[in-house]
């Protein structure tokens, strides 16, 4: 771990500069999101400005449908069993091994119901998100446990260690989507089922994670955990009305932002104690989970669209703001994820692409919602270094992560989650936007 020079004066100056368009202009050249994009502040819902939105919705479409989609048909879903296989050399288009997880299983269960259900009626999406489905499914562990983390190509468990939460998590996430697309509602009540026994074994007292402490304590709360959580029943409750679901939505809201929110440095920290009290452990107490900040961030503000909530909506998108620009690497562009000692200022450097990612969707929602300076021109940064960093037309899939200055980056995963996430729900905000004569929703104002 190294120190990321900060003075607080000059990363505030900084970051004003920047929300003008004034700084660092120059990589946005050539840009369909240009950093002296401007939006109006009046109330009369003015046109956004500056952002050419048929463009970069027909480079996300080809990003997606013109090579993404078509790779990962080729060279990742197992066509004949079912079930994605992830380790594939992004250069070579070799697969590395034929190991498929709980967790890729209910993201490409997921990510093909949804391209189905907004993008692409075709069926053959709905085939591989079934034939994922049996396959995971069949592995389901009866008695409310988490599935073992890894399987082989034929589905034979590598090990006999329970996984974690999240495995189930995204399968349930993936199970609702394609319940959705297949006009089958048992697919919902099984999603349903699973979140729920999966929240019921994380309240166990004995509950264990192992999360970033000296000494860890059982049955931790954990921010990711929470936020996974709240995607899932948000995306739920888009279905149908469910008093449990919604029930559990606000517990994972009022858990945010009301307890892993650290009060001293209103950062979120990764983990709590059971009874949700902070943890005096030198390495927890000090740990600001950034990437997982601004992702679930994005995720409240998602959450407080879905059920009008403006005091919960502009708070949670004050907090995403201050983490993002708290995480901003002002020298090298990009963001950092990980603050593992605030008050000694120390940073993990490396770059992980989903967090960019995750930034580009909070920032899309500010922006669709009340045209927010601030957002669009983060998400003019923020497009232009992904686009510069991550994607190389040499690579069949877009690279996971790298250093700081991102000369060497890893080469091996072809990663089918928070890419093409990011790619459909910014069509999909990008048609409504467009819809409205590029206009805020004005649902907050």
């Amino acid at each position: 771990m190294i120190n990321k020079e900060y003075s607080r004066r000059n990363f505030l100056k900084q970051n004003t500069l920047a929300g003008l368009g004034l700084v660092g202009s120059a990589v946005f050249a050539g840009s369909v999101l240009p950093a002296d994009a401007l939006a109006s502040q009046s109330q009369d819902l003015k046109k956004i400005t500056g952002l050419d939105f048929r463009k970069l919705r027909e480079q996300y479409k080809e990003a997606l449908l013109g090579k993404f989609i078509p790779n990962l048909g080729k060279y990742v879903v197992d066509h004949e069993l079912g079930g994605f296989m992830c380790s594939v050399d992004i250069l070579t288009r070799k697969l590395v091994n034929t190991t498929k997880r709980a967790w890729f299983e209910g993201r490409g269960i997921w990510m093909y119901s949804f391209l189905y259900n907004n993008l692409d009626k075709d069926p053959a999406y709905l085939e591989i998100a079934r034939k994922s489905k049996d396959f995971i499914l069949r592995r389901l562990p009866a008695d409310g446990s988490y599935y073992i983390s890894s399987f082989t190509k034929e589905g034979e468990p590598i090990g006999d260690i329970e996984g974690d939460i999240y495995g189930n998590l995204f399968v349930a996430e993936g199970l609702a989507e394609y319940a959705k697309a297949t006009a089958e509602p048992k697919y919902f009540d099984q999603a349903k089922e699973i979140v729920l026994k999966a929240v019921q074994r994380y309240d166990r007292p004995e509950f264990t994670y192992n999360y970033k402490a000296e000494n860890r304590v059982a049955g931790p709360r954990i921010l990711g955990h929470w936020m996974i959580l709240l995607s899932v029943c948000t995306q739920m409750l888009r279905q149908r009305s469910d008093k449990e679901i919604r029930a559990l939505a606000d517990r994972c809201v009022d858990a945010i932002m009301n307890h892993h929110l650290n009060k001293d440095y209103r950062l979120l920290n990764e983990a709590l104690a059971h009874d949700m009290s902070p943890l005096p452990d030198p390495v927890a107490s000090q740990y600001g989970d950034l990437g997982h900040g601004c992702e679930t961030l994005a995720f409240v503000m998602n959450y407080a669209v879905l059920i009008k909530d403006a005091d919960l909506f502009h708070r949670s998108a004050k907090e995403f703001k201050r983490h993002v620009d708290t995480s901003s690497d002002d020298i090298y562009g990009g963001f950092y994820h990980e603050l593992t000692h605030v008050d000694k200022n120390v940073w993990t450097l490396n770059k992980l692409r989903w967090v960019h990612e995750e930034i580009l969707i909070g920032a899309m929602i500010l922006i669709e919602h009340t045209g927010d300076e601030w957002a669009i021109n983060c998400y003019a940064k923020t497009e232009a270094y992904i686009r510069k960093n991550y994607v190389r037309p040499e690579y069949a899939f877009v690279i996971d992560s790298g250093d700081r200055k991102m000369q060497k980056h890893t080469q091996v995963r072809a990663e089918h989650y928070h890419y093409p996430r990011q790619l459909m729900v910014g069509i999909l905000a990008i048609d409504r936007i467009i819809s409205r004569g590029e206009k805020p929703s004005g649902l907050f104002s």
